[in-house]
């Protein structure tokens, strides 16, 4: 069963014209998976509107920093619960860091959100781990 999903990004052209396409391992395909879920916004995906998590919807939310990581590991955790089938015992971290990021013409605040997914996969029953970090929210300080 290794190395039988597509590995990403997708070039449906090749499927379609019968060319091979590069391929990944179960894990690595879960872990673009879940890369995947994290950057979507709800409504990008026309299929489902569902798809996607809360992180772009709060953004530039004024909301305490541990309600703003709460609201977003439990919309992971719902995506995930929903869209990610392949993993069981889904523990979801999320931290957040700020940058002042200082160029010649302004400086702005950037803030990082790490995203640390902790599961066992289905199939297997092996343990699993998922962590990322992206930058949201630039953030004018002039």
């Amino acid at each position: 069963m290794e190395d039988q999903n597509y590995a990403l990004p997708l070039a449906l052209d090749r499927i379609v014209s019968g060319r091979n396409h590069p391929k990944c391992s179960e894990r690595e395909a879960i872990h673009q998976h879940l890369y995947l879920l994290m950057v979507t916004h709800f409504n990008e995906s026309r299929f489902d509107s569902g798809y996607g998590c809360a992180l772009w919807e709060h953004d530039f939310s004024v909301l305490s920093q541990i309600k703003w990581k709460d609201l977003i590991r439990e919309s992971l955790e719902e995506a995930v619960g929903k869209y990610e089938t392949r993993l069981t015992n889904t523990k979801i971290r999320v931290e957040v860091e700020e940058f002042e990021m200082l160029s010649k013409t302004s400086n702005y605040i950037r803030k990082r959100v790490g995203i640390e997914i902790k599961a066992t996969i289905r199939r297997t029953n092996e343990p699993f781990v998922f962590f990322e970090r992206i930058f949201i929210s630039p953030l004018s300080i002039e």
